[in-house]
């Protein structure tokens, strides 16, 4: 199979502000995205302690049960102040309910930076790539998006961390910014963008 010829991928991902954000990234590459729903999969669990061990499960979950061409993404913040945590644990920082978890998640972060001055963190995420369930060369991509931390939550787009991750040369949280804005900085668009550059070179 010829990668650079794929014109459709599916997405390991069950979560819908994220498979918005792929499908319009990849959009202007005229690359169509498959939410991995469309075929009836579950998300699988998150067991590894690093983002690209846990980007490559979910890929292969989920290739494993098409047997089409599918990328999955590992996100996660990182806080200086706090040893990099929340890290691969983000998206399950705090023990609320999935429907309040980013509420909770934040004002779990806002506590444990209480009387600390370095607010210093990043977004960070991997994508992987894989051909089929077999692949033994999968495509790794890796984006970054540096920022920090404020107390007082900004804006109503974005998801997870966005309305406390300040960005100052923008004067404003991600969560404040258009989904265009975002979607020329973000750690995830730098990620697929490198993805995309890769594919298209094999």
């Amino acid at each position: 199979m010829e990668i650079r010829k794929i014109n459709k991928l599916v997405l390991a991902s069950s979560n819908p502000k994220k498979i918005r954000e792929f499908m319009d990234i990849f959009s202007k590459k005229n690359i169509h995205i498959i939410p991995q729903s469309k075929f009836g999969i579950d998300t699988v669990n998150e067991k590894h302690i690093t983002f690209v061990e846990n980007a490559i499960e979910k890929a292969r979950h989920v290739t494993r049960l098409t047997n089409l061409p599918t990328i999955a993404e590992d996100s996660g913040l990182c806080v200086d102040a706090l040893d990099n945590y929340p890290g691969i644990f983000s998206a399950r920082y705090s023990s609320l309910e999935k429907q309040n978890r980013d509420i909770s998640n934040n004002n779990l972060l806002i506590k444990n930076l209480t009387n600390i001055d370095n607010r210093k963190a990043y977004y960070i995420s991997i994508i992987v790539f894989l051909r089929n369930p077999n692949d033994p060369t999968p495509i790794i991509s890796e984006g970054k998006l540096y920022g920090e931390i404020v107390n007082e939550p900004s804006g109503t787009n974005g998801f997870g961390y966005d309305p406390h991750f300040y960005m100052p040369e923008f004067g404003k949280t991600v969560a404040s910014m258009s989904m265009d804005e975002k979607n020329l900085i973000s750690h995830r668009s730098i990620a697929i963008n490198k993805l995309i550059d890769n594919i298209m070179n094999k």
